[in-house]
């Protein structure tokens, strides 16, 4: 296993239309798909010396308790809510069970923040318990995803499930959103070895109305440009458990013991 160098803080996503997500956290990096449509594949073999390869960065576990978050921005929505992994699918086959569990205690000691999840192995997400204060989701881009989807995601133990339809690339065959919370849909961005790609109108509409018939809520990416009728942008709004003070003490503590005893 490799381990990463340097102390960090959780990125700041402001600048990423992600109106539900103000930060970003990579305690591990890396990817074996090799989804061509990845924008962090993209960026990572441009931009980083490991490229895309796996890798587990134990130092940034103290990024919650680093990061701040400024007065002036302590109202602004999705400032409590930190993507974890956007750089890596944490629970791809390749990574060890041990670095999973290690990564959502850390979360369940920082309940000042509210952690999403999301991977393309929703099979995985059964070995584990999630805290509270997270949200966990799958990507169903196309039909051959469909299906695992739809076996393992109602038997996740979490407070939020939600689907992503992030890039929307066939008209999916989803009869029922039935055990889901929350769906995404977003188009496929330019990247280095894809082209822009808008689905059909009628592939989300579709979506939409499978939604509405589950009750769930719905959001519309930017990047998806197809005319709708309506484009609704619902999310949860996450509250923090507690606020940063003595609990970031008590996290902090729990911090250093945990990288005393690691792997």
């Amino acid at each position: 296993m490799k381990i990463g160098q340097g102390n960090s803080k959780f990125n700041d996503q402001t600048s990423d239309n992600i109106e539900w997500a103000k930060w970003s956290w990579n305690p591990v990096t890396g990817c074996k798909y090799g989804c061509k449509y990845c924008y962090a594949r993209n960026i990572a073999n441009r931009f980083y010396k490991e490229k895309f390869e796996y890798m587990v960065h134990r130092n940034r576990l103290t990024a919650p308790v680093n990061t701040k978050i400024p007065k002036k921005r302590i109202n602004e929505e999705g400032i409590h809510n930190v993507f974890v992994c956007s750089m890596a699918d944490l629970f791809g086959d390749w990574v060890e069970t041990e670095v999973i569990q290690e990564i959502l205690d850390v979360c369940e000691a920082s309940p000042q923040w509210n952690y999403l999840f999301l991977t393309k192995n929703p099979k995985r997400l059964l070995e584990f318990t999630f805290p509270d204060n997270s949200w966990v989701g799958t990507t169903v881009d196309c039909n051959a995803r469909v299906a695992n989807a739809l076996k393992y995601m109602p038997h996740v133990k979490a407070p939020v499930r939600f689907l992503s339809c992030e890039p929307l690339l066939e008209d999916l065959n989803i009869e029922s959103l039935h055990g889901f919370d929350w769906l995404i849909i977003g188009a496929q961005s330019k990247q280095t070895e894809v082209p822009e790609f808008q689905p059909e109108q009628q592939w989300v509409t579709k979506l939409i109305s499978t939604a509405r018939e589950a009750g769930i809520k719905v959001f519309i990416k930017p990047n998806l440009r197809v005319e709708l009728p309506d484009r609704p942008k619902e999310y949860f709004q996450a509250r923090p458990i507690v606020r940063p003070g003595r609990q970031a003490q008590q996290t902090t503590m729990f911090l250093e013991g945990l990288e005393a005893t690691t792997l």
